[in-house]
């Protein structure tokens, strides 16, 4: 009887030592049993997400879910878990508070007398790693002067575009002087012109289309709309390049749409900087 007695306590001491070092660890941990519903978790679990283990205690992991999560993400959990396997995934799950919170989530299914009893947790904070994540996709598609989307990501669109049948107005702009600005002015002033030329284009595309910086002092937008024509989708640009005191920004424009005048993307490439180049030298001739 004494041994069975000591037995006993040395198991629920060794239980309460097992609780305590994982309320130590610095990483979230979870706890169901094996119809999903929890039964446990650590300190580091409540000091993120704001819940308590009475809060939480017998609920499912669907509450931790919210308007930003993926469905994707919702069914590919779901289905692991209807087979018992373990799964790894990034998952946006929302705190207490309502605020978001990225995790990257591990769950392993753990078995006992060869029967799934329980499902373990360790949800590790993914937040600064998810924004660090999103400003490297940022700058790789995106034009660090100006803000527009860069080059790859007009290639990308525009090979999209006419891959789907979409019709697209395509306007090269290239700027008049632009390299008298720099030697004369300094760079400085060159980037300011740059800037001053993307928001320009912004404001112009507010209501559709894409504004893109695809070289130095060469830009590009796409309009899914040719409702108002080729040439005025031009002369619609242009009449936007404005400086911030109201003179005009010199520029020449090369307008081509697809399908009506390319059928593929070199030949849409080809019109518009045809005609770009054709506008460029009427400006040069006209002086």
């Amino acid at each position: 009887m004494i041994l069975a007695q000591e037995s006993n306590e040395s198991a629920e001491l060794a239980t309460s030592l097992v609780w305590q070092v994982l309320d130590t660890a610095d990483v979230g941990l979870l706890v169901t049993d094996a119809h999903r519903r929890i039964v446990y978790v650590n300190e580091a679990f409540s000091r993120v997400t704001g819940y308590t283990l009475e809060e939480v205690k017998g609920r499912t992991c669907a509450f931790l879910q919210g308007p930003g999560t993926d469905p994707v993400d919702i069914s590919a959990m779901r289905a692991a878990l209807d087979q018992g396997e373990p799964f790894d995934r990034v998952v946006l799950n929302y705190r207490k508070d309502g605020t978001p919170l990225w995790y990257r989530l591990r769950v392993r299914p753990m078995h006992v007398g060869g029967a799934l009893q329980y499902f373990v947790g360790v949800q590790e904070d993914y937040s600064d790693a998810r924004a660090a994540q999103q400003e490297l996709e940022r700058l790789a598609y995106r034009d660090g002067l100006t803000g527009l989307r860069n080059r790859r990501t007009f290639d990308l669109q525009l090979k999209q575009w006419v891959e789907d049948g979409q019709p697209v107005v395509l306007i090269l702009l290239d700027l008049n002087d632009f390299k008298q600005v720099n030697d004369q002015q300094g760079h400085p002033a060159g980037d300011a012109l740059l800037q001053r030329v993307a928001a320009c284009l912004e404001q112009a595309t507010q209501h559709g289309g894409t504004a893109f910086r695809i070289g130095g002092d060469e830009f590009a937008v796409l309009c899914p709309d040719q409702s108002a024509g080729v040439q005025e989708a031009g002369t619609r640009v242009l009449e936007q390049l404005t400086t911030v005191d109201g003179s005009r920004i010199r520029a020449a424009v090369g307008v081509a749409s697809f399908p009506d005048e390319a059928r593929n993307v070199e030949g849409l490439l080809r019109l518009a900087d045809r005609r770009l180049y054709a506008h460029k030298a009427s400006k040069h001739g006209s002086r």
